[in-house]
């Protein structure tokens, strides 16, 4: 309640208190006012007296009697100054527009919950708020087994672990009180949305847009390989396809943790090795004197150098390379039975989703979209190793599979599945997917300019200065 509004409500109860006095005791109405009059001046001092404490704590105003106090601001300020923090960053450097920008959105909640209510969409039943408290005690439980090897000691008993797990989080703001809070605030703003954006539709030229918008977008972000793989492998709608690619699968023979060792640290080696090779190649690099350069004044001590060793022999090195080769191949030695027997398979009538199936080691062939669309390859590819790529691409024809590929991770059998046709996806093959993103761009925009609407008709103002 604002200071407008309690100097009223107390002239209001002083004015009911004097028409009391007058009615029980029926003395001088002259007496009676002036008695009044000096009450309601000593009430307009105090508050003269206390504004401008009053106004320190007010840092927004809305609507008829909208307020946004300056403790509230500050908890997002200093929350947003931790955030800030944990970057190394100074939120000093960027404080006057992170506070305007606080106060825009504490005021933009507030108008919400208003409508909200207004419209009597917070007013929920019991059987609502039991189900959504329910909701938010598992999520809560969930958090707690989550986070309970990260807060609680490693000898603490069951009791003791969740009770630190629990202080933990608190600490952190997250009880399950808050979270309960949280998750019917969420509900109730969702209903808000659903009530605004109920009679929204899409036209067919909306929808048309918004396909041509997607390709464009595509054509510009699928010429990396990288972003194109990644919206592939995500499941998004793929509205425009790059030249030159294909879709492939794969049976993965994965080394396991110790060959992967062995091999890491193989290559580790192997990479030195060649490093050493390619400098017995490079020109020695010698510092000429400077021209015209004059003596020091004072000589300085001869300093004896360490000797230089002996750079080793070509011969020496390339024999040290061929040995790790050996090591190597001894590796894929060990993988190559399975994957042999997934060609002979294979060549012998199996399908390859079978295959997959029975012996793979990739997820990326078990969880889809890729275990239906497989991976797009080029000769290109950035998002592949590069034994993968080289091995997919030399596949003479769709229907075919390689021989043993071998690559960082294991022995790979790839099988090509289809050519990618280049180019825009055609509108009807996409058409139910473009519909649903354009409608959810229109419900967005319609529930964006209606909130705004509201906090433009609350005419807020906003006193950063007293931030």
């Amino acid at each position: 309640m604002n200071m407008k509004k309690l100097l009223c409500l107390a002239l209001a109860m002083l004015v009911a208190l004097s028409a009391m006095a007058l009615a029980e005791t029926g003395d001088d109405l002259q007496a009676q006012l002036d008695a009044a009059n000096a009450r309601v001046a000593e009430l307009e001092a105090q508050v003269e007296l206390y504004k401008p404490y009053y106004d320190k704590q007010v840092v927004a105003e809305f609507g008829e009697d909208g307020i946004i106090w300056l403790d509230d601001a500050m908890k997002e300020y200093e929350a947003a100054a931790s955030a800030y923090a944990q970057y190394g960053l100074s939120i000093d450097d960027y404080a006057a527009g992170i506070k305007e920008d606080i106060l825009k959105t504490l005021v933009r909640d507030a108008v919400i919950d208003a409508k909200a209510a207004e419209l009597g969409l917070s007013q929920l039943d019991d059987e609502t708020v039991a189900k959504l408290q329910a909701e938010a005690a598992e999520t809560f439980e969930n958090y707690v087994d989550s986070y309970r090897s990260y807060f609680a000691a490693e000898d603490a008993t069951d009791d003791e672990a969740r009770a630190q797990t629990l202080a933990a989080l608190e600490s952190y703001g997250l009880t399950q009180d808050a979270l309960a809070q949280q998750t019917i605030d969420g509900y109730v703003d969702e209903q808000l949305y659903n009530h605004v954006t109920a009679d929204v539709t899409v036209t067919d030229e909306e929808v048309q847009a918004k396909y041509d918008a997607m390709v464009a977008e595509a054509q510009e972000s699928y010429s990396d390989d990288r972003n194109y793989n990644n919206a592939r492998n995500s499941g998004d709608t793929i509205a425009w396809n790059p030249e030159g690619y294909r879709a492939v699968k794969h049976v993965l023979v994965k080394f396991d943790d110790d060959q992967a060792k062995q091999y890491s640290e193989l290559h580790s080696t192997l990479d030195s090795l060649n490093a050493e090779l390619e400098a017995l190649d490079a020109p020695a690099e010698t510092e000429a004197p400077a021209e015209d350069e004059e003596a020091p004044a004072e000589a300085t001590p001869e300093v004896t150098p360490e000797p230089t060793p002996e750079p080793r022999s070509r011969e020496e090195i390339q024999s040290d390379i061929g040995n790790i080769a050996t090591e190597i191949e001894a590796l894929y030695s060990q993988l190559l039975p399975q994957a042999q027997q997934v060609i002979d398979e294979f060549n012998g009538g199996a399908d390859f989703d079978s295959l997959i199936e029975k012996y793979n080691a990739d997820p990326g062939m078990q969880n889809e979209p890729t275990a239906t669309n497989g991976y797009a390859v080029s000769a290109n590819s950035t998002t592949w190793d590069p034994a993968f790529t080289e091995g997919a691409m030399a596949i003479e024809a769709a229907g075919q599979i390689s021989g043993p590929v071998y690559g960082q991770n294991g022995i790979h059998v790839i099988y090509y599945l289809s050519d990618i046709t280049p180019g825009p996806v055609a509108l009807e093959d996409i058409a139910d997917a473009v519909k649903d993103a354009a409608l959810q761009d229109k419900t967005s925009e319609t529930y964006d300019n209606q909130i705004n609407a509201w906090v433009e008709e609350a005419n807020p103002v906003y006193h950063v200065d007293r931030f």
